[in-house]
């Protein structure tokens, strides 16, 4: 099935939050995903697979500890969308030269969109790359170089670096407006954004009655 990209915008963020995400980060999960899909990239099957796979866990020990240039999570895998918007936090330092190793990261995918707005932000030529991928943002063009169709969605990468880039390398992007989601993906961010609907209580039962339940003879 072929959706639009605020379709998948709309699912995204509905599922992050109901996976239990804030707000603000469902809201980020949504835009990433949307992006990716635009890029004609699996970003819609990476989040889906990133909430089923983290259900249940603390998002909190998923957040990066930064010590220096390196970047690892208290417990297990970073969360990229953790990882993610700490990377955009930081888009000047990047800017100014810093580099950082950051790893390892589940479905590391889901970090490219925030390095490209940090880029955009800043106006700095950056680059992301993890064995097999490098992608590189600059003056509003995206770069990349993937090795094998594996290599562009792993279900995790040991080291993901960021920094500054010295030119673009490998082709440019072309950008979508639809994307197709495996069944099996979009079934799991139902899922999960159900968890983010009101449950049925007797009044609201009746208020969506209506006219139902009124005589008007």
């Amino acid at each position: 099935m072929t959706w639009s990209l605020n379709e998948i915008e709309a699912a995204a963020k509905r599922a992050a939050r109901g996976a239990g995400q804030s707000w603000g980060l469902a809201e980020e999960a949504g835009r990433a995903t949307r992006w990716l899909c635009a890029a004609g990239w699996p970003g819609a099957d990476s989040l889906a697979a990133l909430l089923d796979a983290q259900d249940g866990r603390a998002w909190a020990a998923r957040r990066p500890a930064i010590a220096g240039d390196r970047w690892t999570a208290q417990d297990g895998p970073l969360c990229p969308l953790a990882t993610g918007a700490a990377l955009g936090d930081r888009a000047a330092l990047w800017a100014a030269g810093v580099s950082a190793r950051i790893g390892p990261v589940a479905h590391p995918l889901l970090m490219i969109p925030f390095m490209v707005w940090a880029a955009d932000r800043t106006g700095a030529r950056l680059a992301l790359a993890w064995p097999g991928l490098s992608v590189t943002r600059h003056a509003g063009e995206t770069w990349t170089k993937i090795a094998t169709p594996a290599s562009l969605a792993p279900p995790m990468a040991e080291t993901v670096r960021i920094g500054p880039a010295h030119s673009p390398a490998g082709q440019p992007l072309r950008r979508a407006y639809r994307a197709d989601i495996a069944p099996q993906s979009a079934g799991i961010l139902h899922r999960f954004a159900h968890r983010t609907y009101a449950p049925d209580t007797p009044e609201s039962r009746l208020a969506g009655a209506g006219a139902g339940l009124s005589d008007n003879d």
